[in-house]
């Protein structure tokens, strides 16, 4: 599954190639391509990423959503260049004069009102995002402070709380802030909830200067068994909100 950094990167492509451009929009799905003719002569007006989500913007001040989840992937191609993923596999097409912007197998695509989008439980309601402009601090302590019972390793997945982090970036979060992923949220004090948002936002900002090559920050994901690169414990893992985690058993606590 695509997390936030990942999405960014993706969105701000999109953008260079779409922001501005007249574009024709196909969708497969029988509900959708029943609206495509409201659709003509429309202009993008910008694709941004919110957590994992992808929002297109129209003029008409519709937005198309995008979720990959775990099987969806974007391809930007100049126009007449051929594809390298089957057309049965499109999601959606954007074809502009000089490009075509393609999403493949993703399960998740809808065309909202900004209205509907806001009113939607769940896919309005996100967390702050840490590489937005619009991050709030005090917003996402506010949201964790909420959960109180429920393991930190479990409330950061949680798109509601905090956008973006994924199962890799959840990992080496706790592991940096040397919190053990079982903690429940109520037990961490005001430093450790800190800490978490410190190393938040250094890896959301590592990730994106890593973009394009090996990425260091990564020190014990799927490494089980393995020494950790602090102590030298056998780094564990075990599922959590149905995924598999690492934490190591010394470090973190």
């Amino acid at each position: 599954m695509a997390e936030g950094p990942l999405v960014h990167h993706y969105a701000h492509r999109l953008d260079r190639a779409l922001q501005g451009k007249e574009v024709h929009i196909e969708f497969s799905s029988k509900k959708l391509k029943e609206l495509e003719p409201s659709l003509k002569n429309l202009r993008v007006r910008g694709v941004e990423a919110h957590g994992k989500q992808f929002w297109i913007r129209l003029s008409d001040d519709r937005i198309i959503l995008v979720h990959l989840m775990m099987w969806g992937t974007w391809r930007v191609y100049r126009k007449g260049e051929p594809w390298d993923k089957p057309v049965q596999r499109a999601r959606l097409i954007l074809r502009t004069k000089t490009h075509e912007a393609v999403v493949f197998s993703a399960p998740i695509v809808k065309l909202l009102t900004l209205s509907e989008l806001q009113r939607n439980p769940s896919w309005g309601n996100l967390g702050p995002d840490p590489l937005r402009q619009d991050f709030s601090c005090k917003e996402f302590f506010h949201r964790l402070g909420r959960q109180g019972p429920r393991e930190i390793g479990e409330a950061l997945l949680d798109q509601q709380v905090i956008a973006g982090v994924g199962n890799i970036l959840r990992v080496e979060i706790l592991f940096g802030a040397r919190i053990h992923p079982r903690r429940k949220v109520e037990s961490l004090s005001d430093q450790e909830k800190r800490m978490v948002l410190q190393w938040v936002l250094r890896l959301f900002g590592k990730w994106m200067q890593q973009m394009r090559r090996k990425q260091t920050w990564i020190r014990i994901y799927r490494r089980s068994g393995k020494p950790c690169p602090v102590c030298g414990t056998s780094i564990e893992f075990f599922r959590q909100a149905g995924r598999i985690t690492y934490a190591c058993p010394q470090c973190q606590h």
